[in-house]
């Protein structure tokens, strides 16, 4: 394993089991972080987990709905019993649902409010006051390009993407001043299962590797000096 800024930082990835999580899960735990997976269910997270392990890596696999408080706050102590507090959050978990307003659901706008948006807020505060008594940490939310401009039939998904860049930086300028960072990473189209069956050109995507380089060069950034929002697209621009 190598070693280096992230050699045994405790780094929680919510939405781990699949897509950008997992590839951030397995890039960082390359660089000799301590990963934390969860996703509701415990399938895909203990595949994740036994691939890290295949490299020789430090991995805590626990199922969690992030979108539940309880389940949140019993997956953070949990943590802090077995390994300490968590150093970063990276608060990754997501859904989507590509209709126009006029035929989205309660329940549709209900999931993408609570997976993209409740489930910050949640996870955010159950670590804030370790982080705040050490005087340090840092929380990344992927937020997408689509937090910052519209995008047609993604109503509900721009909806919690923008509430979820809103609270990136009200959280900022409540922590900035003790010592936590707190990063908003804006990604653009990455080839993921998020798309479900949209017909998109998926050759124009960015990949999940990609994208996961981005959070580790978040991650292993010195404090201070990681800009307020990270936008990554890919090269041939949005779709």
């Amino acid at each position: 394993m190598k070693t280096g800024k992230l050699s045994e930082k405790i780094i929680w990835i919510t939405g781990s089991g699949r897509g950008i999580g997992k590839a951030a899960a397995l890039a960082l735990a390359e660089c000799g972080a301590r990963v934390v997976l969860c996703a509701r269910s415990s399938g895909e997270i203990n595949e994740t987990a036994t691939e890290i392990h295949t490299i020789g890596g430090q991995v805590l696999a626990i199922p969690c709905n992030v979108s539940d408080q309880n389940q949140v706050d019993a997956l953070v102590n949990r943590v802090k019993q077995q390994w300490g507090p968590v150093d970063i959050l990276i608060n990754n978990a997501g859904v989507a649902a590509f209709k126009k307003i006029v035929n989205t659901t309660v329940q549709d706008w209900d999931a993408m409010l609570d997976s993209n948006l409740k489930a910050a807020f949640l996870c955010s505060q159950a670590v804030l006051p370790d982080m705040l008594e050490k005087g340090a940490g840092h929380i990344i939310n992927v937020v997408s390009v689509a937090g910052k401009q519209p995008y047609y039939n993604c109503g509900a998904y721009c909806a919690s993407k923008y509430g979820l860049l809103g609270f990136t930086e009200v959280l900022r300028m409540e922590t900035r001043k003790h010592g936590i960072m707190v990063t908003a990473f804006l990604p653009g189209a990455t080839d993921t299962t998020l798309w479900g069956s949209a017909n998109v050109d998926r050759t124009k995507m960015m990949t999940t590797a990609q994208v996961a380089q981005g959070l580790v060069n978040i991650c292993a950034s010195e404090p201070g000096c990681m800009t307020e929002q990270v936008i990554m697209r890919p090269i041939g621009g949005d779709l």
